[in-house]
């Protein structure tokens, strides 16, 4: 008898939308992807791995964490396989794909550039799980630009113990400050409302930080530049914080990106390289 392929279930229409979809999608972690998607369409792992051209053993040892997905083209199968927007996990849209509907005349076409992961609306919004997942996951360099940037040390009570094993374990990492003695800093404090509390929130974290001085590989520095956004780079991923006049940092948007030759990453990492070249050891 002539065993038939059952179709792939239809998925919700607001499955991709789901927060704990989106912030799976976010991290890139198809395992999480895989059981959120069997969750809410009741798919087997025969009929994924079917669609996504993959052994169904491979679809298992995803799900189960067994096997991380690296290759961009394996990224390419799963997505266009169980229908996941493609920019939602920073791939380009297909080419040819059918253009969307024509703007009114006189108004330009928006795009979202397709090395944008997800924006969120605060740097509150961005879960706590995602920056230990970025910190953790960095296999070659981290890059930290920010003012103060406490929330990390403050909000992650091993953050300094993360660092000191990454460094450890051959990472990279230049960490740039604001001085707190800069006129810089004291501007963004005056705009913030917050006076001479900004340039206090930088002394704490320097001294959070004082432990990661003898660390190998650590590189700790001040600037004393005006600083437009945070930059916080994970080897291919990054996470930039704007800085909107009058608000602080934790109170305005987050863009979450994947390095894409010539697209917004690149922009944020010369902007990173810049202020860094005009740093000063802290």
């Amino acid at each position: 008898m002539v065993s038939v392929r059952r179709p792939l279930p239809q998925a919700p229409p607001d499955l991709w939308d789901r927060p704990d979809m989106s912030e799976a999608l976010a991290r890139r972690d198809i395992g999480a992807v895989f059981k959120i998607y069997r969750q809410w369409t009741g798919a087997t792992q025969t009929q994924i791995a079917a669609v996504c051209e993959v052994p169904q053993s491979h679809v298992s040892e995803i799900q189960n964490g067994r096997r991380q997905v690296t290759s961009l083209e394996i990224f390419e199968r799963i997505a266009d396989g169980i229908g996941i927007p493609r920019t939602r996990i920073g791939l380009a849209e297909k080419p040819g794909t059918v253009p969307g509907p024509r703007p009114e005349p006189g108004v330009p076409a928006a795009e979202v550039p397709s090395d944008v992961v997800r924006v969120y609306p605060s740097r509150a919004a961005v879960p706590a799980d995602l920056w230990r997942t970025l910190f953790a996951d960095a296999t070659h360099q981290v890059d930290v630009l920010v003012i103060a940037g406490l929330f990390l040390p403050d909000g992650h009570a091993d953050f300094t113990h993360v660092l000191r094993r990454k460094s450890e374990s051959g990472v990279k990492i230049r960490y740039a400050l604001g001085d707190p003695e800069s006129t810089a800093v004291s501007l963004r404090g005056d705009e913030e409302g917050i006076g001479d509390g900004l340039a206090a929130r930088t002394r704490i974290t320097l001294t959070y930080l004082a432990a990661l001085r003898d660390a190998p590989g650590v590189d700790l520095r001040l600037h004393r530049t005006t600083l437009y956004n945070s930059i916080y780079r994970f080897d291919g991923e990054m996470l930039v914080n704007t800085h909107v006049y009058g608000a602080p940092a934790a109170h305005s948007p987050v863009l979450h990106l994947h390095a894409r030759s010539g697209g917004l990453f690149d922009h944020y990492a010369a902007s990173f390289e810049r202020v860094w070249a005009s740093t000063e050891g802290a």
